[in-house]
């Protein structure tokens, strides 16, 4: 099985395939907490999550809060951050690409917050250690998608 670091170097592999293809400048050196993944010609800001699962689920894992310990102490992560900071909110899988401002991602998060579910990861999955954990709205493509700028087949696929 793939540890972190392989993990990490495939996303690295997509991320800069996709600002290459999109004419993006991918951010050097993102560490914990970053949250802008390029920024484009005319200085948008832009987060990408490469949501590969989201084609079984049939929703976004729209992360908002993550903890290392075991869930004594949540802070900020995914979307909580990036909302202050990015102008765009780009969800790739296998099949679509889909844009979204931020803006728009706020006012859907507000307007179906009652009818999206939380999640928390489980220890184990996406290369988590022991005791860090995430948690986030599932948000089902057919609310997501009455909010996108965009939705264009997906540029990237995994070989």
């Amino acid at each position: 099985m793939a540890g972190v670091r392989d993990h990490i170097n495939e996303q690295n592999i997509f991320e800069r395939r996709l600002g290459q293809i999109m004419g993006w400048s991918f951010v050097e050196e993102q560490g914990k907490g970053s949250c802008i993944d390029y920024n484009s010609p005319d200085g948008t800001k832009i987060e990408v999550k490469f949501d590969w699962d989201s084609i079984s689920t049939g929703n976004h894992y729209l992360e908002y809060a993550q903890t290392s310990d075991g869930g004594m102490k949540w802070v900020p992560s995914g979307f909580s951050i990036s909302a202050e900071e990015a102008d765009l909110w780009v969800i790739i899988n296998e099949e679509w690409m889909r844009i979204l401002s931020i803006s728009s991602m706020r006012e859907m998060v507000k307007e179906n917050r009652s009818k999206m579910r939380i999640a928390k990861t489980r220890a184990g999955v996406n290369h988590n250690q022991a005791g860090q954990f995430s948690k986030a709205y599932l948000v089902p493509f057919e609310i997501l998608d009455n909010y996108v700028i965009l939705k264009t087949e997906s540029p990237i696929k995994r070989d």
